[in-house]
């Protein structure tokens, strides 16, 4: 667990980072909650992971944001410390919350999840909040237990809805069972679920195939795709249709691959 940000010229000025690494290489963001044993969500947390991830906003190098639980910890994520929900406190790590999710949904690259321990309440919202999400087939489950407490999640109730539709989104957030990591792929939950002793390898295949792919086209699709997801579908096409001739078409790697499916040989990429 690394005890501060990765120095890194982009890095975030404000220092005293204790329970978030992030570092960036070849394209990839990590981005590490390192708070063992269970990731707890405190306030501190989250403004870390927010400012983490905010930082992240003019690094156009970036292909791919993952965020992971750092080796050690039993958990992706707990949750929220259930001692600040209540009382003055309370208004604060919706804040919190809020602002880091934000950053994942505002982070104009692609971000991807890996859920190698349970993700219980707004630990799994979290993961489930990534454009991807990874998990281990036996020690990845997902819970959202809040109700059986006596309050819910806010993000959840904006989020489940257009993850797994309205049903079954009454059925996570009312019922508070355990979802397995199977079930959550089959609802789109998550994207898929790995045996555990080959998520790793599944998370390293994916991260290459990204790596092996331009950045400004990747964050012009994203761009595109999040833009049509609370509008009609004509508002939908024509935003799609807005980002592809004025974002996409300007970039030299839009060039690029179309002259290399005309030349019938591998696009050599400039991510510009």
């Amino acid at each position: 667990m690394a005890d501060e940000l990765v120095d890194d010229p982009y890095a975030p000025a404000e220092r005293g980072f204790r329970s978030v690494a992030l570092a960036v290489d070849a394209g990839i963001a990590r981005v590490t909650l390192g708070k063992p044993p269970a990731n707890v969500l405190s306030v501190d947390l989250l403004d870390e992971l927010a400012r983490g991830l905010e930082s992240l906003e003019y690094r156009r190098e970036v292909k791919l944001i993952v965020l992971q639980a750092a080796a050690g910890c039993q958990y992706f994520s707990a949750g929220f410390n259930v001692r600040e929900t209540v009382g003055e406190s309370a208004y604060s790590v919706l804040e919190g919350f809020r602002r880091a999710t934000d950053a994942l949904f505002k982070a104009d690259k692609p971000t991807l999840s890996v859920v190698a321990g349970p993700a219980f309440g707004a630990g799994a919202v979290l993961a489930a909040a990534c454009d991807l999400c990874y998990a281990g087939a036996q020690k990845g489950v997902m819970r959202l237990p809040e109700v059986l407490g006596g309050s819910f999640n806010t993000v959840a109730a904006a989020l489940l809805p257009r993850l797994v539709g309205r049903r079954k989104a009454f059925e996570l957030m009312l019922g508070g069972a355990q979802v397995a990591p199977a079930e959550a792929e089959r609802i789109g939950l998550i994207t898929k679920a790995v045996p555990d002793e080959r998520l790793d390898a599944e998370v390293a295949a994916v991260v290459q195939r990204f790596q092996a792919q331009s950045a400004p086209v990747l964050q012009a699709a994203r761009r595109a795709l999040h833009a049509g997801f609370d509008v009609t579908h004509g508002d939908a096409v024509l935003a799609a249709e807005d980002v592809y001739l004025n974002q996409l078409l300007m970039s030299e790697d839009a060039t690029e691959g179309l002259k290399a499916i005309l030349e019938k040989r591998p696009p050599r990429w400039k991510d510009r």
